[in-house]
């Protein structure tokens, strides 16, 4: 087993590589911990904004030879933003790691916002947010979690509104790169037959440039639950419903991921073969939990018939509360565990998912999480602890959360499911 090879520079930004031998590829990723709930109500969606100028134009690049540069090199680059971190990354051959480093170095350093871009940027987010609003099975995440998390900067949108996307200046951007990008809120992780001392060579000179600042606390993030209710003209409801869960430092975690697994994960999942293979009351019903920093979300989605909505609640409902009866039985635990194994082993096998894995696990709990780790700790999860997880969340029904859109003018449902899990 190759372990991860750390360098953490005067200015805290920590350099981490994986050699992972007999692969030509390298994935080089730039973790900055900060995401949209650290902006104020006017900076919503400035994280994922920021991520978007990233490729932009440098001081000695442009948009188009960034672009180019890549291409030619048959390299892949992107950005994606969360509610608690911003990851710029690319993956590249071996051979072309110098460019793959110089350029997103340039990106992360060197970014210099022009105004025309600024401009034309703004309305390509703004038409991404109106493709979401279209879309009412996208749209309805970022409406439960406005709930879910009610007037709290991490119950907002990823993406801003209309509003605050257009009002961002070129000095918005500088100044939030100020305050949030500096040595101990980054990670610099790279995956692949590289050796650790190559990559810190070629790093440390310009990523000692970051400013060093202490880390800031995010304003507590607080589950009060919820519901919201669109009437729209559709042919399904769309619906979401969920519970406050653990965080990812919680010792419950692996827990509720055996717990999400059995529930609504994978096509054996208890909803996937009574929602839909037994009842046939919807297409796709699925399960997720979502665990950050210092809370955490286990949701349910499905869509259906507006006529179906009372019988799919309680279906929903009475499939949960079964998981704390006698009903839950060990072999099913066991197979489900097995699943999960599987899943971890498979998850590390390509080098965007190890340069991933570095920043996700660096970044969240300042270590390195093993393989065999994950497996130790899915193993120790018992038939009982998965009962007890849905008792502690049958235990907060006043923290549901209800989402819907669709053809429905009320939420009947909502009292209804709040007394069915009372019960």
């Amino acid at each position: 087993m190759n372990v991860p090879e750390l360098t953490k520079l005067d200015n805290g930004l920590r350099i981490i590589t994986e050699q992972m031998r007999d692969v030509d590829s390298v994935a080089l990723n730039i973790r900055v911990g900060v995401g949209s709930r650290a902006e104020s109500a006017n900076q919503n969606g400035i994280s994922h904004f920021l991520e978007h100028m990233a490729f932009k134009g440098t001081k000695t690049r442009t948009a188009f030879e960034i672009a180019k540069a890549f291409d030619d090199i048959g390299g892949v680059f992107n950005a994606s933003t969360g509610r608690e971190r911003t990851s710029y990354y690319a993956k590249v051959l071996k051979k072309d790691i110098k460019i793959g480093v110089d350029i997103l170095i340039d990106i992360l350093m060197n970014s210099t916002f022009p105004e025309d871009e600024l401009e034309r940027e703004k309305g390509v987010v703004i038409q991404e947010i109106f493709q979401i609003n279209d879309s009412p099975s996208d749209i309805i995440f970022d409406k439960y979690f406005e709930a879910a998390y009610k007037d709290q900067p991490f119950g907002r949108s990823i993406l801003g509104t209309q509003d605050t996307v257009k009002s961002f200046a070129q000095g918005d951007l500088n100044n939030y790169i100020n305050e949030h990008y500096f040595g101990e809120n980054m990670i610099f992780a790279v995956a692949g037959n590289v050796e650790h001392e190559e990559i810190a060579q070629l790093t440390k000179d310009f990523l000692s440039k970051v400013s060093s600042q202490k880390l800031k606390e995010n304003q507590n993030a607080n589950c009060t639950g919820g519901e919201y209710l669109e009437y729209r003209k559709l042919d399904q409801v769309h619906l979401l419903i969920g519970f406050p869960s653990v965080s990812c430092h919680d010792d419950r975690y692996h827990t509720f991921q055996v717990l999400d697994s059995i529930l609504g994960s994978g096509m054996s999942s208890r909803l996937f073969q009574e929602v839909r293979e037994k009842q046939g009351l919807a297409y796709s019903v699925y399960s997720f939990n979502s665990s950050y920093t210092d809370t955490g979300m286990l949701s349910i989605f499905a869509g259906t018939d507006s006529s179906n909505l009372d019988k799919l609640l309680k279906s929903i409902t009475t499939e949960l509360k079964k998981l704390s009866t006698n009903d839950l039985r060990e072999e099913e635990v066991n197979r489900v565990k097995e699943r999960i194994k599987s899943q971890i082993l498979m998850s590390r096998e390509s080098v965007s998912s190890c340069a991933e894995a570095l920043e996700h696990y660096y970044g969240n709990y300042n270590r390195y999480i093993s393989k065999n780790e994950l497996i130790e700790k899915t193993s120790a999860v018992t038939t009982s602890d998965v009962k007890k997880a849905v008792e502690e969340l049958l235990s907060k029904h006043e923290k549901t959360t209800l989402a819907a859109i669709g053809e429905i003018k009320s939420l009947p449902g909502y009292d209804k499911v709040v007394s069915m899990l009372r019960a």
